[in-house]
């Protein structure tokens, strides 16, 4: 009576736990976010028109793992996706010819985690023998969100991130009943489905494996024949908004120096050659002189290149694929404004 009581038990109670045993053996099975396993570097794969959003952070860290050893990267570009569109092929004109230059970069990217970045390759064993740092205003008052898939950091260059945290925050995410049944049964009625709540994106860059970097083909390839076709007025309404206006405000606290100073310090102790651009956002506050000078006493004024109080791209969305990302041909006149010491028309630009 005992035991037909207990193999009862343990039979409802594994059909309690049915449900959750599938979930767990789809997700370990499909993969469906590619954090479980390797895949020689390369980003999540997709379908034709759609993929899952990525958490750049950790497709630029296991690209970094995969390749490094054949490529030996020493040149490295940090930033968010703004810095995206800075080109290796424009930035490596500024470079010797025997670099090996990496995007090392992070959706929302913060200062702690490009000084995590740099302790992760310092910790590597990797030489930062060039540097450009794409440091956005904002990015000066950012804080790390390590309880979100999208931007939660890779344990290996955050120790605040353990891999159960990591994968406890990806597997939490699957649970959302629209991406298991997308994962399950791809369809078009699930695939609108995880379009409209955000989980997955059209916005499908073209790709260079090796030096992790995105780009848009198509757009760029428009924009220099017929940019009238890809800035048609639809195209500027979507994405216009209010300017924002002075005064203009300081964002770089004690927590954020102390950020920039570890930034420095390993920099300064690789003997890196680097640069730093400010770049421009449309609509965007600019950096407040207090912070300009900051980075400047901190970085050196021959390092801190300001493009952010720069009249014309921070007010014409034709300098821009969208409201803040420039097009790659401007982000390449930045940088050769930056290493050739030419000069664009800005307040505190030198």
């Amino acid at each position: 009576m005992r035991k037909q009581g207990l193999k009862r038990f343990v039979l409802l109670s594994l059909l309690a736990l049915l449900p959750v045993i599938l979930l767990v053996g789809l997700y370990v099975v499909k993969d469906p976010f590619h954090v479980l396993r390797s895949y020689d570097g390369n980003a999540p794969a997709c379908t034709d028109s759609v993929q899952l959003t990525v958490n750049t952070c950790y497709v630029s860290t296991e690209a970094f793992r995969f390749f490094e050893p054949s490529r030996h990267f020493d040149s490295f570009i940090f930033g968010s996706s703004i810095s995206g569109y800075y080109r290796i092929k424009d930035w490596a004109k500024h470079l010797p010819d025997d670099a090996s230059p990496f995007h090392f970069n992070a959706s929302r990217e913060t200062l702690q985690g490009i000084l995590n970045k740099l302790k992760y390759l310092d910790k590597y064993g990797v030489t930062v023998k060039h540097a450009l740092i794409v440091m956005e205003d904002e990015m000066l008052k950012r804080m790390p969100l390590d309880n979100d898939v999208l931007y939660v950091q890779h344990p290996l260059t955050a120790s605040n991130v353990s891999w159960w945290k990591f994968h406890q925050l990806y597997f939490n995410a699957f649970r959302h009943p629209e991406l298991a049944a997308y994962t399950l049964w791809p369809s078009t009625a699930t695939t609108q489905l995880v379009l409209d709540k955000g989980y997955a994106t059209t916005d499908i860059p073209d790709r260079i494996e090796p030096i992790n970097e995105g780009y848009y083909r198509w757009a760029d390839s428009v924009i220099a024949v017929n940019p009238d076709a890809y800035f048609s007025p639809e195209h500027l309404a979507r994405y216009d908004q209010p300017m924002r206006k002075m005064p203009f405000h300081d964002k770089i606290t004690p927590a954020a120096l102390e950020l920039l100073t570890g930034i420095a310090s390993v920099l300064k102790r690789h003997g890196t050659d680097y640069q730093i651009i400010i770049p421009p956002h449309y609509a965007w506050e600019p950096i407040s002189s207090n912070d300009l000078y900051t980075l400047e006493t901190l970085f050196g004024m021959e390092r801190v290149h300001d493009y952010s109080h720069d009249a014309e791209m921070g007010t014409d969305l034709r300098y821009y694929y969208d409201d803040g990302h420039l097009i790659s041909s401007q982000c390449a006149r930045l940088m050769d404004s930056a290493y050739n010491a030419a000069t664009l028309p800005s307040v505190f630009l030198k």
